[in-house]
Formats: structure tokens, C-alpha cells, sequence
């Protein structure tokens, strides 16, 4: 209230101010305040004094006689002349603050206040870190981002116009077929034929293709009737090898579908996409601990075995004969080391594969697609990117791919660098300067990183039409092979 002395008598409940009780009791209150408010109050070593401890030096001076003590200022004037150790103009039988806490310290009533200790250690912020990163990744797996996306960003929309390419050697957009190739007579460009029908089923609303993987393209026409037919048409069983335009899945076994954790570069397994139409694969092979799969250049976040994709590209390979398939494997530069023998035995172990893949002899010429057809050796093999073979050599059926291929700028990061011809279309890998002419050209036709809205407009008629011409036309040669992600997007099956 104000006064200089305690008074207590308003307290009608209690009729012995100084009884032990009543000093228990209002000291259990009053230590209670002091713990609550001592994180706010108590802030270094010293600076101690504060009101619950000069109503705790009361509350012991008023049990330790029969008298109120004599309190000569008010808590807040107090707290205002003892400040920090300064005891000017207080009352001289007034104790001094370092007796007030000797005395409070040695009644057990507190302690002393020690400076607050910092938790955050390098092993706390690493355990934290890790937490906030997982929780990324689970909402980045979980969040339904790709669905939001193709609702609010509009599709890239297909323009029905054909090929009209000079390097296809056609003038009017109409579908042509020749022998030629990329010799030296084949001029500019080549002769050989290519065209383009319309898709086969409508676009989804995410842009892809409805039933894509699920039903032969109506691009593929076989004769009805019978007769020889490579690769979905007749006209194609008379060119050969380095006269066709095969559509190169990238990075085929990442797929979205077959769980691919990070930078996936297909929607759909590449079992579909055979079944699309396309007749590359590209496949990254992996040393995960002694063990060989088809994975993205990290173990353990997606992968796919080879016995398993190779039983199931022989069972699509004896279900349509006239098809020739080409896979085109990259050893893996972040796992262990890549043998291609070993890779060899794999294939063994699917009956019938090894005895469908062909082999060639370097310098020789390329069969045509009906010799391949008719002679069920309808799987060709490349390798690149490094890989060791045995002593007594490679397999036999597997090429070193840069010794017949020359490609393009493969580091493409948006579409604008892709429309740059001047840089997308320069080659930055071919044989070597001793060794014989390229045969095939190998057209990039992707961005880096893996972007699916990218790819519907890369893959689309017009954008194909303008970079395969332009790439055909720079480098004298007819693209043989096209790079593609997102298989699913576009016509690119449709180019031969």
C-alpha cells in the first residue's frame, strides 16, 4: 500500500502474522513468483536484487521477530536507490543488497542466477537441418505439384504442319522413301524419306498422350496382310541402318512411373514407350556395391535391373517381328566401375536375347532394316562414356558408339539455347581424327535439367521440324538418332 513498514492488518483470515504457516505459506508464494519472473528479471551474476527478493528479506526479518521489521522504503523507491550495487540514500538500518542475498542465499530461498547457456551446438543445427530437409522432400514427393502446374500453365498446342525438311528430301510435306543416305552423294542433306502423320490418340489435359504405351500407334502401318515390314513400315525395310531416324529415349529407365526419386527424365516405363514407337533406348548402367542395374548416377534412388528390362524387350521383340530396337548404354561415372562383359552376362542370363543382337565390323557397311528383320537379328548395341572390358576384349555385339556417331551440343538449359543452331546444332562428340567418317548423327533434343513443359514443345511438330532441318543442314548429314525426354509429349515416334 504505499508504506513504509508491512502491515498486515487487513488480513482477517489470519490471526498470527509472524506463526510459522503463515511465514511458510507466503514464502512458498513469494519464491514461486520469483522462479516464474526470474528469466525476465535475472539477466548476470550480480544483478540480483529485485521486489520478490526484498519481500523475501521481509518475510524473513517479519518470522524472526515479534515486530514488523522496519522497512524504511517502498519496493519501488528501493529498487530505484540500490540499482546496481548503489546504496546511496537508503536508509542506513536498511541492509545493503549483497547482505540481502547473503542472507537469502544461505536460507535457501535463492540461488544464484548463472548466465543462460547457448543449446545450439553444431550437432543440434546438424539434427535440425536434416529434419527441415526431409520435410522438404516429403511435401516435394507428396504435394501434387505436377497437377497444378498442367492446370494453371497452359500446354504447349501441336501445329498440324508436316516435315518439310530440304535434308528429307521433300519439297511438298509429302512422305517420300529412297536408299539414300549419308554418303558423301547424298549432297546437302541426304534423300532419304521422312514424314509425319497425325497423333494417334487426342492429348491429355496434362499435355501427354491418353493411352500412351498402351496400343500400337496408328502411325505403325504394317501391310494387313503379311509381307516384310521394318519398323512400322514396309518402306523402311529397304534403307539401311544409317539411312533411318530412330526416336533415342534419354535416360529411359528414369521414369516418374518407375519411382526415379530425383530428375526423372520420362512420365512412362520405356516398356511403354516401345510400345509408342520409339526404337532407342538410352540406358545409364550402374556399379551399386558389386551389382549391376540401370540407374540415374545414384544408387539406391531409383533403378531398374537389367534382367528384368531385357526379358521384357525380347518379349516385345517376339511379340512384333518387324521391329529393330537399339540400346545405347552409358556407364555411369558416379558409381563403381562399369565392365561391359559383365553386363554381356546379364544379357545371357534372358534366353534368347544375345542370340537377337547383331554384330557389326567397324569400317564395314550397315545392313539394311529387312536383312535385320530377316534375320531375327533385330537388337543393335552401343556403349560409351568409358567402362572396361576384359583382357580378351568387349563382346563381340557391343560398339563403341564414337566410333560411328558424331553429336550435338548435349547442354542445352532452356528451349532459347535449343533454337540457337549455331550452338545447339555443333558437334561436340565424333570419332576420332584418325578414324573413319561418322555414320550416324545424333541430335540432343532435350534441356538440362529434365523439364516435362520443355519437352512438349521441343517434341512438337514444328520445333522437330525446324531443329532436325537446321541440324541436318549445318553438319551435311541426316539426323540418325534424336534425343528426347518426356517421350510421352509430341510426335517424335512418328519421324522416320
Amino acid at each position: 500500500n504505499g508504506s513504509p513498514n508491512i502491515s498486515l492488518s487487513n488480513c482477517r483470515a489470519l490471526r498470527q502474522c509472524n506463526g510459522s504457516h503463515w511465514f511458510s505459506s507466503l514464502a512458498a508464494l513469494a519464491l514461486a513468483l520469483s522462479q516464474l519472473k526470474s528469466r525476465y528479471c535475472i539477466r548476470s551474476r550480480r544483478r540480483i536484487v529485485n521486489l520478490d527478493q526484498q519481500l523475501l528479506y521481509a518475510i524473513m526479518s517479519t518470522s524472526s521477530t515479534d515486530s514488523p521489521p522496519r522497512y524504511a522504503h517502498s519496493p519501488t523507491t528501493t529498487m530505484r536507490e540500490h540499482g546496481d550495487n548503489n546504496n546511496n540514500g537508503s536508509d542506513p538500518q536498511s541492509p545493503s543488497t549483497e547482505e540481502q542475498q547473503h542472507q537469502l542465499e544461505h536460507n535457501g530461498l535463492i540461488t544464484k542466477s548463472l548466465p543462460r547457456k547457448n543449446c545450439c551446438t553444431w550437432k543440434v543445427a546438424t539434427v535440425f537441418l536434416f529434419f527441415v530437409a526431409g520435410a522438404l522432400v516429403a511435401t516435394w514427393q507428396m504435394l501434387p505439384a505436377e497437377d497444378i502446374v498442367a492446370k494453371y500453365i497452359p500446354q504447349f498446342d501441336e501445329p498440324a504442319v508436316v516435315y518439310s525438311g530440304p535434308e528429307a528430301g521433300m519439297s511438298d510435306g509429302s512422305s517420300s522413301s529412297s536408299s539414300g543416305g549419308n554418303s558423301k552423294d547424298d549432297g546437302e542433306g541426304g534423300d532419304g524419306g521422312m514424314g509425319i502423320d497425325t497423333m494417334p490418340t487426342d492429348p491429355s489435359e496434362d499435355g501427354s498422350v491418353v493411352g500412351a504405351g498402351r496400343t500400337v500407334p496408328s502411325f505403325m502401318q504394317c501391310p494387313e496382310g503379311g509381307g516384310l515390314c521394318c519398323n512400322g513400315n514396309a518402306e523402311n525395310c529397304m534403307l539401311r541402318v544409317d539411312q533411318m531416324l530412330f526416336g533415342m529415349v534419354h535416360n529411359s529407365m528414369s521414369s516418374e512411373e518407375g519411382d526415379f526419386t530425383f530428375g526423372y527424365n520420362q512420365k512412362y516405363e520405356l516398356e511403354k514407350a516401345l510400345i509408342a514407337g520409339y526404337r532407342g533406348l538410352n540406358l545409364d548402367v550402374c556399379n551399386c556395391g558389386g551389382v549391376i542395374q540401370f540407374c540415374h548416377n545414384i544408387c539406391d534412388l531409383g533403378e531398374r535391373y537389367p534382367e528384368e528390362v531385357f526379358s521384357n524387350t525380347l518379349e516385345f521383340l517376339n511379340e512384333y517381328s518387324s521391329e529393330v530396337v537399339v540400346l545405347l548404354f552409358q556407364a555411369s561415372t558416379e558409381t563403381g566401375p562399369t565392365v561391359w562383359n559383365d553386363l554381356h552376362s546379364e544379357m545371357k542370363n534372358v534366353d534368347g536375347f544375345v542370340d537377337m543382337t547383331y554384330t557389326h565390323t567397324y569400317g564395314g557397311e550397315w545392313p539394311t532394316m529387312g536383312d535385320l528383320v530377316q534375320q531375327n537379328k533385330r537388337i543393335i548395341v552401343f556403349y560409351f562414356n568409358g567402362g572396361t572390358c576384359y583382357e580378351d576384349g568387349c563382346p563381340p555385339t557391343f560398339n563403341y558408339f564414337y566410333n560411328y556417331a558424331a553429336e550435338t551440343q548435349y547442354e542445352s538449359a532452356s528451349l532459347a539455347d535449343l533454337e540457337n543452331f549455331e550452338y545447339s546444332c555443333a558437334i561436340t562428340r565424333k570419332p576420332k581424327e584418325n578414324g573413319l567418317p561418322p555414320d550416324f548423327l545424333v541430335v540432343n533434343n532435350f534441356v538440362t535439367p529434365p523439364d516435362e513443359d520443355a519437352s512438349a514443345e521441343a517434341n512438337s511438330r514444328t520445333f522437330l521440324a525446324d531443329r532436325l532441318t537446321a541440324c541436318g543442314n549445318m553438319n551435311r548429314m541426316r539426323p540418325n538418332f534424336v534425343y528426347l525426354d518426356f517421350w510421352s509429349h509430341g510426335v517424335t515416334a512418328e519421324v522416320r
